[in-house]
């Protein structure tokens, strides 16, 4: 399955995304640090194990990422909202993705390797890709990247 060269540019090149997450029929919208783990197609990020999102997460599954870059160092500027499905990764299975994380943010050690901390992976499943012209894109898992008509 491959990316779009515009949504591996930012999910290489950036570190915060937005997740989106439902609770009780309310939307909610959380600035996360994150990890492209590109040979599983997945999203790591961490969060405090008793955090709002965390709940979020365990209730309803079902995400959205938000991932931008605003044209810094010459780029045109893009977005991609990515739709997936979020698991809460059990403490004992959680080292790989914890020290794939860690690697990508060593600067955030108290965020990822602290006491109470619970991984996030996202598994990708479909994509909308938008640059500052209003061309969209998008991208399924099961599909190959297509043009908007």
């Amino acid at each position: 399955m491959k990316l779009p060269a515009e949504m591996l540019r930012l999910l290489n090149g950036e570190k915060l995304c937005t997740l989106a997450t439902s609770y009780a029929n309310r939307p909610h919208a959380f600035l996360m640090v994150f990890t492209y783990l590109s040979q599983e197609n997945l999203i790591i990020m961490s969060s405090r194990t008793d955090s709002s999102k965390v709940k979020h997460i365990e209730e309803n599954k079902e995400v959205a990422l938000l991932f931008y870059n605003t044209g810094k160092a010459g780029e045109p500027p893009i977005s991609c909202t990515l739709f997936g499905t979020a698991s809460i990764v059990p403490t004992a299975n959680d080292s790989y993705y914890r020290e794939n994380h860690y690697e990508h943010h060593r600067n955030k050690g108290a965020f990822i390797k602290g006491e109470n901390i619970s991984i996030i992976t996202v598994n990708l499943r479909h994509a909308v890709i938008s640059d500052a012209q209003d061309r969209v894109k998008t991208w399924s898992a099961e599909d190959k990247c297509s043009q908007e008509p």
